[in-house]
């Protein structure tokens, strides 16, 4: 599964505030829920499962990268979310350093192969330094998408 198939235009956010680890996957599940059109009990149900996911291991890949994903009921498709953070905060990266390019995953419980393929390709666009300075450059949600799209069909 490609990243365009699952990233869309409005879930892309450069500059979303942060200042913890706890307080980036809130205002990531804040976000995602409200570009799906939910409320805040779904934001507050996305919040748990991907705090729950944390706590099997850090989602921090290295390099300033993190790619949070959980399952989650009431989605019929995978969900992405591409976001620049304001300011990198400490996610508990294996090699220690701040992450600011995060890409989210939400996954329908049902869709386990999809979600093994598309994070296999996220890992992959993020892999290279080029790619992650050429993301952390853009300075708009518009910019930033665009970048992605551009980044995978290059790759």
């Amino acid at each position: 599964m490609k990243i365009t198939d699952v990233l869309t235009p409005t879930m892309t956010k450069c500059d979303l505030a942060g200042g913890s680890k706890k307080r980036v996957l809130e205002n990531l599940s804040v976000f995602i829920t409200q570009q799906l059109g939910g409320d805040s009990e779904q934001s507050d149900g996305l919040f748990h499962n991907l705090v729950a996911r944390e706590r099997l291991g850090s989602t921090g890949i290295g390099e300033g990268v993190a790619i949070p994903h959980c399952r989650a009921s009431g989605f019929n498709r995978i969900h992405g979310c591409l976001i620049k953070l304001q300011k990198p905060v400490d996610f508990d990266a294996p090699d220690d350093q701040p992450v600011d390019l995060i890409f989210a995953l939400v996954v329908p419980e049902e869709k386990n192969d999809e979600h093994l393929a598309t994070l296999a390709r996220i890992a992959k666009l993020m892999q290279t330094e080029s790619s992650r300075e050429t993301l952390r450059q853009c300075g708009s949600s518009e910019e930033l998408f665009t970048t992605a799209i551009q980044l995978e069909r290059g790759s």
